[in-house]
């Protein structure tokens, strides 16, 4: 078989019945391990009876469970091998260890394959969801998409008010957790291998009745389980590394789309934000960084972007330092 079986389940999911649907998300979540074991522990799995999974191996295209498994094994010796083995393979096929014209090839077949494979509808969804100005907007990433969360919030906060980024573990935003609820939105990065705070901490806010955006790999997030709305990007390994290029289009087409709602909002925020960081004197501007207002949308900006250790210490203190009474004279 010539296509990978992921891929297989990820073109034909609308076709599948509720049933087979199942099926397969429960073996993208854990996708091969689930499908190595017995067909039992598959089942249970899924939720569904032993004959169901075996009429889906066959619907797939395979006479029986064990070659299944055998195709199974087979992705495994030929994709999920070391970084190291990644590496070679990626320079042996590419030919040109040096050539930047193949490495930007490669970026961009990765993205036009998200955008081919991309939920239009899901896209239309999210933006919609994100232009409500009335809802507060909490962005979130693991270790690894950390980065990219952080990013979309920044840009976001420029189109639309009320989206701050948020540390998505329990422990860590407790407090933030707590008055999180219905008016409220997560967005969510969460790419393989799957961080396991961040899942407690979306699972935990979906029981809050805040709403969940999901944006995950081609493997799917167990996030997806419960997610309102999930956006798919395509992030094969980039030599022995998962490129954050289609991640990023797909964040930077939410803020578009949300500004192309939103127009006027949009441009007065530009305005006001462009007079507060060009206009008054230093010392107003640097008290806008400091101050400790909750109500502001750009708080957790202020506070988490690299731009605000531009702010000399020594300058940002006084505007921050409560005056101290004059010494009485001795």
């Amino acid at each position: 078989m010539g296509t990978s079986i992921r891929a297989l389940l990820l073109s034909q999911m609308d076709s599948f019945t509720p049933s087979e649907q199942k099926v397969a998300h429960a073996l993208l979540d854990r996708y091969p391990s689930l499908g190595l074991g017995p067909i039992a522990s598959f089942a249970k799995q899924a939720e569904v009876s032993d004959p169901t999974v075996f009429r889906f191996v066959v619907r797939i295209g395979f006479p029986n469970y064990s070659s299944f498994q055998q195709a199974l094994h087979d992705e495994i010796d030929t994709a999920m091998n070391s970084p190291l083995a990644r590496m070679d393979a990626f320079h042996s096929e590419s030919g040109m260890r040096d050539s930047h014209s193949a490495i930007f090839q490669r970026l961009s077949q990765a993205l036009a394959t998200t955008i081919e494979e991309l939920d239009a509808a899901a896209f239309d969804e999210a933006v919609m969801l994100l232009a409500d100005p009335e809802l507060r907007v909490f962005c979130g990433g693991g270790r690894y998409t950390a980065p990219l969360a952080s990013l979309f919030s920044f840009t976001l906060a420029y189109a639309r008010p009320h989206v701050q980024y948020v540390e998505p573990n329990v422990n860590l935003a407790s407090v933030t957790l707590t008055d999180m609820g219905p008016a409220d939105v997560l967005v969510i990065f969460d790419f393989r291998r799957y961080q396991k705070d961040s899942i407690r901490f979306a699972q935990a806010a979906h029981r809050l009745g805040v709403r969940v955006l999901l944006i995950t790999d081609e493997w799917r997030s167990p996030i997806s389980a419960f997610a309102e709305i999930v956006l798919r990007i395509q992030g094969r390994p980039f030599a022995m590394l998962q490129t954050n290029v289609p991640a990023l289009a797909l964040a930077e087409a939410l803020v578009i789309g949300v500004t192309n709602r939103l127009p006027e909002l949009a441009r007065q925020r530009m305005e006001k934000i462009e007079r507060l960081s060009t206009g008054g004197s230093s010392a107003m501007r640097i008290s806008g960084i400091c101050r400790s207002d909750n109500s502001s949308p750009l708080r957790r900006e202020r506070l988490t972007r690299p731009q605000a250790i531009a702010f000399r210490t020594d300058a940002c203190a006084p505007a921050c330092r409560t005056p101290r009474a004059p010494r009485a004279a001795s």
